[in-house]
């Protein structure tokens, strides 16, 4: 490129590293910075527990998973999808990935840091300027064209364009200021929400005493937004898990604590033995419950239901539990809400705002845990690399 452009990104998450990734690769001179001591903040938060990065399934049921335009979902995955997310992880930062038994990939090391630490070294090498410790407080339109950075005590820069990808709300101690600089300039915005976060139910102290921290394995979670397969976790405030982050909202959802068997084989188990056995004595001798599962049946069934064995079949098929509220934004793992899509174009640039881009989960979008919000992210910063212009 004979007159590369300077570019900004600013906020180093998944996004944020793709974008300038893609934009140095392309040749521009790109400054990205973070508000940070370190890189990448949330990635190392994500990985606490195994780094999951993409999911297995095809293009269309993944793209079915997201909230916002599906139309920019499926252009941006298939442009940029989880088979080229795994080869960029493999082949340009050298680290290997695994397909676990629950169709999502993982790194290989488990952990952020040295996909972080390996993404550092290459971004250097592609000649991008990374600047720590320093928060954009506003952008303006430069009196010579392009866009000046305000940061907290100076002017930052002046660049041809700026690339946010600021991230949602979630494991934030104090509400993000970033919407604010956008508000002041005319743009619409939906409060962040939590999202993939444990719910809270009223549990009996008996129960609660007996049952907190154990697991309820191998469930299916029966939901108004369909069905979710996983295990959960009892905790003193409710429960945790893939299933219940699915569930998503208040109300009454439904647990199936043997997924396996149909209705009439569990009957057929519990009423297999000749001994004198109480339906709740066979369900614990017969259908190897988990310790979650069985603490659920026996402290809060009706003592009618607990002594019919037809009764007690059709509980642990579809046993009602009743979501409480969210846990708080500062406990989940993603939020809902962000700018709005009205305040884009397709190329995800600010319409009021010419070369100003947004990716990331600063946008109103939503997905569920499963490598989902990882990908999405990914995808869009791979997107504004390619489509970013100056024309």
């Amino acid at each position: 490129m004979k007159s590369p452009r300077r570019i900004a990104v600013i906020g180093s998450g998944p996004a944020g590293l793709m974008a300038a990734d893609g934009l140095a690769v392309a040749g521009h001179a790109v400054t990205l910075f973070e508000k940070r001591k370190g890189l990448s903040w949330k990635l190392y938060i994500a990985g606490g527990s195994g780094l999951n990065i993409s999911n297995s399934l095809p293009l269309d049921a993944f793209a079915r998973h997201y909230t916002g335009p599906d139309d920019h979902w499926r252009a941006c995955l298939a442009e940029f999808g989880p088979k080229d997310w795994i080869a960029f992880i493999e082949e340009k930062l050298g680290i290997g990935t695994f397909l676990g038994t629950s169709q999502r990939y993982f790194v290989e090391t488990m952990h952020a840091a040295l996909l972080v630490r390996n993404w550092k070294k290459r971004l250097e090498d592609l000649g991008v300027s990374i600047r720590l410790n320093t928060e954009i407080k506003d952008f303006q339109a430069a009196d010579q064209g392009g866009w000046d950075l305000i940061g907290t005590s100076e002017k930052l820069g002046t660049f041809d364009a700026v690339i946010f990808a600021l991230g949602g709300g979630s494991y934030e101690k104090d509400a993000p200021a970033w919407p604010l600089m956008f508000a002041a300039k005319g743009m619409s915005f939906t409060p962040f929400a939590p999202s993939n976060t444990g719910f809270e139910v009223k549990w009996p102290e008996a129960f609660l005493k007996e049952a907190e921290g154990q697991p309820i394995k191998n469930i299916l979670l029966q939901s108004p937004r369909g069905e979710r397969k996983g295990d959960l976790v009892i905790t003193e405030y409710g429960l945790e898990g893939t299933p219940i982050y699915f569930a998503g909202v208040s109300g009454v959802v439904h647990l199936d604590l043997k997924p396996d068997l149909t209705a009439e084989q569990v009957l057929e188990r519990l009423q297999k033995t000749r001994e004198n056995l109480s339906p709740m004595r066979r369900a614990q001798k017969f259908l190897q419950l988990s310790p979650g599962s069985k603490a659920l049946l026996f402290h809060m069934t009706e003592p009618e239901a607990a002594r019919d064995l037809a009764t007690l079949a059709r509980l642990i098929k579809h046993f009602p539990l009743q979501l409480e509220q969210p846990r708080p934004l500062l406990e989940s793992i993603s939020s809902s809400g962000g700018l709005r899509w009205e305040n884009l174009d397709a190329n995800l640039m600010l319409t009021a705002c010419p070369r100003v881009y947004c990716a990331g989960e600063m946008l109103d979008w939503d997905a569920p845990t499963g490598g989902f919000l990882i990908q999405a992210c990914i995808s869009q910063g791979h997107w504004i690399s390619q489509h970013l212009s100056f024309g």
